[in-house]
């Protein structure tokens, strides 16, 4: 390629400086066509209302728990803390005494078996309130060597 000289050199210079400026315009992509979905989507189950929840039942069942537990009454009230261990130191003690009678009518050890049958099935509660009920210490005096009291037996 021959050296360019004067004016030629100068308009190839402007087509070459013009060649290299960039233009601002944005590249323009072209559009794409897209294909019709030709599948069938799948359906959205339907949502069901959630069941019914039954409060009442619920409530009900608590009412009669509450009617059950308070309803226990007086029987179960003997049957426990100090009232019921000194109900079955009472009990207890009586049965002994009743059947020491039928067995060995005016036996000097009936007091001392009563007494602790009940504090064996009474606790120390159980055995205090049958000594009590009996006639304290001093039934049991007969069997230290002091002098016991007959206990009066009522018939029907």
């Amino acid at each position: 390629m021959a050296k360019l000289k004067g004016a030629k050199k100068v308009a190839f210079l402007k087509r070459m400086a013009a060649g290299r400026k960039k233009a601002n315009t944005v590249k323009k992509t072209p559009t794409r066509k897209r294909k019709s979905v030709t599948t069938k989507r799948k359906a959205t189950p339907l949502r069901r209302a959630a069941p019914r929840k039954r409060t009442m039942v619920r409530r009900r069942t608590k009412i009669r728990r509450a009617a059950r537990r308070g309803s226990k009454g007086i029987g179960s009230s003997l049957k426990t803390g100090v009232i019921g261990d000194v109900v079955k130191g009472i009990g207890a003690g009586s049965l002994i005494t009743l059947v020491m009678s039928r067995v060995a009518p005016n036996s000097s050890i009936t007091p001392i078996a009563s007494t602790g049958a009940a504090f064996l099935t009474g606790g120390l509660v159980g055995g205090a309130a049958n000594l009590i009920l009996t006639g304290g210490l001093g039934q049991l005096g007969g069997m230290f060597g002091g002098a016991s009291t007959p206990q009066q037996e009522f018939g029907v």
